[in-house]
């Protein structure tokens, strides 16, 4: 399953460098073709070997460019999903802070949860223009009791 995952990508990589590499050989001859035969009027061979190295040098710069592109959006991609997890779980252990806090001094409960509101509204906001990767219906669960035990508390 994994080697589609990573196949589709390449190929899609590998197809953009191709076409752009083969549009730059094709806008090349057509150039040749329009400067001498049009307005030079010499009939002769097109310079092919110039044109098809052109179109080597702009799939390989495609190509790397292309793949650097994807290696720095994977990296993005690992950073928010890291956020996420710190996310998590600084939350539920300021939801475990609340519930020691409620249980042995019930008049403090106000100030911490207060507190607690502070840091998650600070955490919500460091994802909230971030379009995230789907969650696990696990993490889901977790935000939905923990919404559960800051209303109780």
């Amino acid at each position: 399953m994994r080697s589609h995952r990573s196949f589709f990508p390449t190929l899609r990589i590998f197809l953009i460098a191709f076409l752009v590499s083969f549009f730059v050989l094709g806008v090349s001859l057509s150039l040749q073709w329009l400067v001498y035969d049009d307005w030079l009027h010499q009939t002769g061979s097109l310079h092919v070997v110039g044109t098809s190295i052109a179109a080597v040098v702009t799939f390989a710069f495609v190509l790397h460019w292309q793949r650097t592109q994807q290696e720095r959006q994977r990296e993005m991609l690992r950073r928010f999903e890291m956020i996420a997890h710190m996310n998590d779980r600084i939350r539920n252990a300021l939801q475990a802070i609340a519930c020691v806090t409620y249980l042995s001094e019930p008049e403090a409960t106000e100030n911490v949860r207060q507190a607690v509101s502070t840091i998650d509204e600070a955490l919500r906001g460091v994802l909230a223009d971030v379009a995230s990767p789907p969650r696990s219906p696990q993490s889901k669960a977790n935000d939905t009791s923990a919404a559960t035990v800051r209303k109780s508390a």
